[in-house]
């Protein structure tokens, strides 16, 4: 019977710990679905392809501009990427928008925001533009091109002519609000309750030494960049793990390094793009995020 009622104590301390991060994380994750529903009915992405086609670094920064705001999580941006690449975007434009799509969807930053703060949130999205402007750049002048295709943007346009005011807002809603959440949803609630049994059951001493350090940065990268993390579902963690002493320098490696990198992405771009674009894409990464993570830390801006 005392076991029963440690245990039972212990569950009502890690439940309400969730329900006040799902409190805080509610009202930011509605308006980010909303916002990922817009996009997905008036931005079409068919539109976009034939500004990608080339290394230069023009459309290494439309590649990252696009795709900081685009609702897609690590999941989506793989077959977005790879069929982007396939219908003539070049290697560094397709790689810079694999960084920055999933480090910086729309309902992970105003999550960001409303969890961890504006400094937080810009750190964010700076970090992720310079990693993916970093390398793809980098892309640019070691990998080889193969010969670009023509993109043909009169498709994009009979899509937008084609659907009605009534048909886009079915759009947003639908997608915002249905097929966003069935996408993320569950990494959500995962999230939200990982993070109150984080914050219910880890001491804040163990934090503090283990990620507390100036070493931590390194260490959550080594942990990040294999694993598949969603953006908007990884907020919760770090949010919990930095109120228990954690760098916030290194829960950022989390927020950008986490998404961007998996087993999943890596294995996908090594096949489609090859072996050298995918080692290239892991190893800048790796070293970006933890340098701009340090250079966050050094000017006392998180």
């Amino acid at each position: 019977m005392r076991r029963m009622n440690e245990f039972a104590s212990v569950l009502a301390s890690v439940l309400l710990r969730t329900w006040e991060f799902t409190e805080e994380a509610a009202p930011w994750l509605l308006l980010g679905f909303l916002f990922a529903g817009i996009l997905k009915a008036f931005v079409p992405s068919e539109l976009l392809l034939k500004y990608l086609g080339t290394g230069r670094l023009r459309s290494i920064f439309i590649a990252t501009f696009v795709g900081i705001p685009l609702p897609l999580c690590s999941c989506g941006v793989i077959p977005t990427g790879l069929s982007l690449y396939e219908r003539g975007a070049s290697k560094a434009s397709t790689l810079a928008f694999f960084i920055a799509t999933p480090a910086t969807t729309v309902t992970a930053l105003f999550l960001t925001f409303g969890m961890l703060g504006w400094r937080f949130a810009i750190a964010e999205i700076a970090a992720s533009f310079a990693v993916a402007i970093a390398t793809g750049t980098l892309a640019g002048f070691v990998l080889k091109e193969r010969g670009v295709l023509e993109a043909d943007g009169g498709d994009a346009a009979r899509d937008i002519n084609v659907e009605t005011h009534v048909g886009r807002i079915e759009t947003v809603l639908r997608y915002g609000f249905v097929d966003m959440v069935g996408d993320v949803g569950l990494y959500i609630l995962a999230g939200l309750f990982g993070a109150g049994m984080i914050a219910a059951l880890v001491p804040s001493s163990a934090i503090e030494r283990y990620f507390g350090g100036v070493f931590s940065p390194i260490i959550m990268v080594l942990l990040a960049t294999p694993m598949y993390i969603c953006s908007t579902a990884s907020v919760p963690f770090v949010a919990s793990l930095i109120e228990k002493g954690m760098l916030p320098c290194a829960g950022l490696v989390v927020l950008i390094a986490g998404p961007a990198t998996n087993l999943s992405t890596m294995f996908a771009v090594g096949k489609v793009m090859g072996k050298k674009t995918a080692v290239l894409y892991v190893a800048s990464i790796v070293f970006t995020t933890v340098l701009i993570s340090y250079g966050f830390h050094l000017v006392a801006f998180l």
